[in-house]
């Protein structure tokens, strides 16, 4: 509220100051009319004979007749004309709100000739009744800022509910600042329209109170389109969702660059650019672009790819040719990678999406392969019967995926052992929860080999020693 006060104390210095000043720039062809006096009377006395509309269209008519400069194009010609027909539009729009001060003149001279004679002193060639009018407008426009404004979020705010960072304060919040720009630009145009009557001035404070206009509603836009997309996402951050959530991520990025695109080019209008050209010479200039940014929109259309194809979200473990890691980030250009040590690997997404992608987080349970070892001394009942109380045991495991089943095999003779393989899976594919359940078979397998009283083998040599018969 103190930015809003400090505005609201500058502005009217401004105003009038400007006013004064294309008052002054205008003050030689004054001097040779009637006194504003005899002026307003005998526009009182004209509107009777000839309506206000004809005197906007001879403003138009002026506007319009002023030879445009020789050697142009068409398109350029086309251009000044378009430019010259919204300078005379908004000089036509401007008289007909300072026409309010004429007829209320005339209606005040009905009741008290004296009344009008004071509005109509001039002051720095300005009425008393166009400063009136204009500060007139100030106060209602802080008044509506400042009270209305402030009465209605404070009351959408309290029936929102009492969570400080729920989504419809923060978007209140948001929403308010580019809602008072909005007001404060319309009360600053209708203050100016009263004070300045000179039609570049009217025309120069036009363009300037449009450009300061559209940048406050498409602010307004982009914090709503951020607050629609951000509120979906959160809906959709559950894991089951976390795809959708990706993709609109980066639809809100992409029609956040739209929106920009869109506002640059109403500002550049409003300032008098020819945004044909400008798009023409972008199409022209399009070809050497793409051929200077090949690698850059290859990474864009990966990145399309990707989102759309969704072979892996945000928060996936995954591994690729050249890393192996969780997926931190998905952007325009290229997707980050966190490893295991805590690093982070960019890979442009053109790439990413030629290479092959092997997803962890897709796999619902973790396969586990092992092999344990027993003694030569093991017999082939006792073999057979330890692989039936490992498939066992082992599938009463909690943690040990059932529906996969669990197999004990004796698959080999190896050098110092009698290997058994066996193959189960966790149910679940988390780090901490897969080394847990490796750990509860583990200790299952000990004790069975223990409750058999077999042994574990490990690497030994046994060396033969034979005499020689023919020495003796």
């Amino acid at each position: 509220m103190k930015s809003l006060k400090y505005i609201f104390s500058i502005v009217p210095i401004l105003i009038f100051a400007g006013a004064a000043f294309a008052s002054a720039q205008t003050g030689e062809k004054r001097a040779s009319a009637p006194t504003v006096e005899q002026t307003q009377v005998a526009q009182a006395e004209q509107s009777k004979a000839a309506p206000a509309a004809s005197e906007q269209a001879k403003t138009a008519e002026a506007q319009a007749s002023k030879p445009l400069p020789a050697n142009l194009t068409k398109e350029e010609i086309d251009h000044l004309v378009l430019q010259k027909n919204i300078d005379a539009s908004a000089v036509q729009n401007a008289n007909s709100i300072r026409s309010v001060l004429r007829s209320a003149l005339r209606a005040i001279r009905g009741f008290s000739t004296a009344t009008a004679d004071a509005l109509e002193a001039d002051f720095f060639g300005i009425l008393v009744i166009q400063y009136l009018a204009a500060i007139f407008v100030l106060l209602i426009t802080y008044f509506l800022v400042k009270y209305v404004f402030g009465f209605v979020f404070k009351r959408l705010a309290a029936l929102s509910g009492g969570d400080e960072n729920g989504f419809a304060k923060v978007f209140l919040e948001n929403v308010r600042m580019p809602l008072d720009v909005f007001a404060i630009v319309l009360g600053i145009y209708f203050a100016l329209v009263f004070t300045v009557s000179g039609e570049a001035a009217v025309a120069m404070f036009s363009r300037a109170i449009g450009i300061v206009f559209w940048c406050a509603v498409f602010w307004l836009v982009i914090i709503i389109s951020d607050s629609v997309f951000g509120a979906v996402a959160n809906k959709l951050g559950q894991r089951s969702a976390k795809s959708t959530a990706n993709l609109v991520s980066f639809a809100r990025r992409v029609v956040k660059v739209i929106l920009l695109l869109i506002a640059v080019l109403s500002v550049l209008t409003n300032c008098g650019v020819n945004v044909n050209s400008i798009m023409a010479s972008l199409g022209i200039g399009g070809v050497a672009l793409a051929f200077a940014s090949q690698d850059t929109i290859a990474n864009f259309f990966g990145s399309v790819s990707i989102i759309i194809d969704r072979p892996f979200i945000v928060g996936d473990l995954v591994k690729t040719s050249s890393a192996e890691g969780t997926v931190d980030a998905i952007g325009f250009r290229s997707t980050r990678i966190r490893t295991a040590n805590k690093t982070v690997i960019t890979i442009p997404n053109s790439v990413l999406a030629k290479d092959s992608v092997e997803n962890f987080s897709k796999r619902n349970t973790r396969k586990v392969v092992q092999t344990i070892g027993l003694t030569y001394s093991t017999t082939a009942d006792q073999m057979e019967s330890i692989m039936a109380d490992l498939r066992a045991s082992i599938s009463e495991i909690e943690g040990v995926s059932r529906r996969d089943g669990v197999s004990a095999e004796f698959c080999d003779f190896a050098d110092s052992s009698l290997n058994v393989e066996i193959i189960y899976y966790t149910s679940k594919t988390d780090r901490a929860f897969y080394m847990a359940t490796r750990r509860k078979v583990n200790l299952a397998i000990m004790r069975i080999v223990e409750k058999h009283r077999l042994s574990f083998a490990f690497p030994s040599t046994s060396l033969y020693i034979e005499s020689d018969a023919t020495k003796k």
